[in-house]
């Protein structure tokens, strides 16, 4: 299974959807919070779901939301 159609888990959904949602009234970081990533993770979390070469299936949930 490619990457890019590996299933998301119910963290990486909701980190999605805030993300469109809320990108531009909170940071990267704190939508990682939100989402549910603890915070001593959290920052480097949102850069690796926000990657597309680490998580080309969150990138594209994220874009089609847009």
């Amino acid at each position: 299974m490619k990457l890019i159609d590996k299933p998301l888990t119910e963290m990486q959904k909701k980190f999605a959807e805030l993300y469109v949602e809320e990108s531009g009234r909170y940071s990267n970081y704190e939508i990682a919070i939100r989402a549910g990533y603890g915070k001593g993770g959290a920052r480097q979390r949102a850069y690796e779901l926000l990657n597309p070469d680490i998580c080309p299936h969150v990138v594209r949930l994220s874009l089609i939301h847009i």
